[in-house]
């Protein structure tokens, strides 16, 4: 089925959005609670949590005994209309029922109605709390549709605005909506994942085995609270108090041997076959043979890909990104050098976050947040500064940046800026890179847009022949 793409809107005031979190969002489903609004429609402003009602298989029940000897009465007095219904389904099932649709229909002829709001909660104590914003509009046949809606937040009291407003020219949210950014590896990623979907992405799948011990505190965007909870899980959480209107879903899970490309597809949805641009896939993790995985990945699918790494004791680090149809060399080709190294010359790493400082993590984690906007923007944006820029840098898809005087980076830095006074360290170096002909990966072919469809596996990670990378 076809991911909705839809640009119409459900608003609902932040107080209701916590209660809603509170209640059905923090207990098993089947539970619901009814929607009222003090504007006419415009907001969703009231919520009663109906914890009396009858559910079964699938389908909530509103109390009709209670919505109308309690909560017309109430509401009413208070200038309250019903709106809708809010209620939660078991995990996966994140769309009305037919039972529901159904059960809209029988309702709307008694609360004078031909459109009913219908979000669908999943709760956190079935896996990951989000919720998703549906209408269920009846024609003048009689005949009813589901429609999707984004979720807008409103302050209590003011005039709804959504969060994103400023920088919608930056990054329309129309657009954002449409995308799916996977991500694997989520602890030094926290921070950007926040930021996705503080910019409003539409999708948000994280993937990560590991949980949080307490030297991560001082290493990644993590909190007291969250020590021995799973990464990606708790990860998930965090965005869904961000913006509920991002979709999320945490695995709690390692992209291994284990986890076949039918299940990665299967976890990502169809938009991977049937829109492939609009699907970032983001290679967070410092396994040297996960990242290959997710690179064969992005290859397989004809997806935007990108990676990061940071160097030893955080004095540098590097982003790569691809695109097919845009950038010629693909992963293996800008990182030719490491691949021969791990696989030909049993190179092992043994370099971690030790003595790394969190603003390290932190500027590499920018980084990768302005290289996402500019391969999810590519071409949709007309008036952002997004739109063309990764036209204007094409090839030159290896980046490194510099944090330390004393990197290892400083003879290549010092070969492009010179001996200025003016160039200490924090500059950011956009590499030229051309395909590898001898590239098992790729072939050389310098249009990954013929790579995709031709692996077909991504586990199986050919050695083959390398050359020495030369920037």
């Amino acid at each position: 089925m076809k991911r909705h793409k839809t640009a119409r809107t459900m608003r609902i005031s932040i107080e209701v959005l916590h209660k809603i979190l509170h209640t059905i969002g923090s207990l098993p489903a089947e539970l619901g609670g009814v929607l009222g609004s003090s504007d006419g429609g415009a907001t969703i402003t009231h919520y009663f949590y109906d914890e009396c009602a009858e559910t079964d298989a699938g389908v909530y029940y509103p109390n009709v005994d209670v919505i109308n000897n309690y909560v017309i009465p109430d509401w009413s007095k208070k200038n309250v209309d019903i709106v809708g219904f809010v209620h939660s389904h078991p995990y996966g099932h994140d769309h009305p029922s037919p039972g529901d649709v159904a059960y809209a229909k029988r309702l709307m002829p008694g609360l004078q109605a031909t459109s009913l709001a219908m979000p669908i909660v999943q709760s956190g104590a079935d896996g990951i709390y989000q919720i998703k914003g549906y209408y269920i509009d009846q024609s003048a046949n009689g005949h009813a549709a589901v429609e999707p809606a984004a979720i807008v937040t409103a302050e209590a009291g003011s005039e709804p605005e959504h969060f994103h407003s400023r920088v919608e020219q930056v990054y329309p949210l129309a657009v954002m909506r449409r995308k799916t950014v996977v991500i694997i590896g989520c602890g030094g990623a926290a921070e950007y994942t926040e930021h996705l979907a503080r910019c409003g992405v539409g999708r948000l799948v994280l993937i990560d085995g590991d949980a949080y011990s307490p030297t991560n505190l001082a290493t990644q965007q993590c909190y007291r609270d969250e020590i021995g909870l799973n990464k990606a899980t708790a990860l998930a959480r965090r965005v869904s108090r961000i913006d509920p209107g991002t979709e999320v879903m945490g695995l709690p899970d390692f992209l291994d041997e284990d986890m076949s490309d039918a299940d990665f597809m299967e976890l990502v949805g169809p938009e991977l076959l049937e829109c492939p641009k609009d699907v970032l896939i983001a290679a967070c993790t410092d396994d040297f043979y996960a990242q290959a995985r997710v690179a064969r990945l992005a290859l397989k699918y004809g997806t935007p890909f990108l990676a990061a790494q940071l160097y030893e004791g955080g004095q540098g680090g590097e982003v790569i990104f691809t695109y097919p149809g845009v950038t010629p060399s693909c992963p293996r080709c800008l990182l030719t050098g490491r691949y021969d190294a791990y696989l030909n010359q049993g190179y092992r790493n043994d370099v971690g976050s030790h003595q790394t400082p969190i603003f390290a993590t932190q500027r590499i984690n920018s980084l990768k947040g302005f290289v996402s906007l500019m391969l999810l923007l590519y071409g949709e944006a007309p008036g952002s500064p997004f739109h063309d820029m990764l036209a204007r840098v094409a090839g030159r898809n290896y980046l490194q940046v510099r944090m330390s005087q004393d990197s290892l980076l400083n003879p290549l830095f010092d070969k492009h800026f010179g001996a200025s006074p003016y160039s200490f360290f924090d500059e950011t170096l956009w590499l030229t890179q051309t395909p590898e002909p001898r590239c098992p990966d790729c072939g050389g072919c310098g249009d990954l847009r013929l790579v995709a469809g031709a692996i077909q596996d991504s586990r199986c990670l050919p050695k083959g022949g390398a050359v020495a990378l030369e920037h």
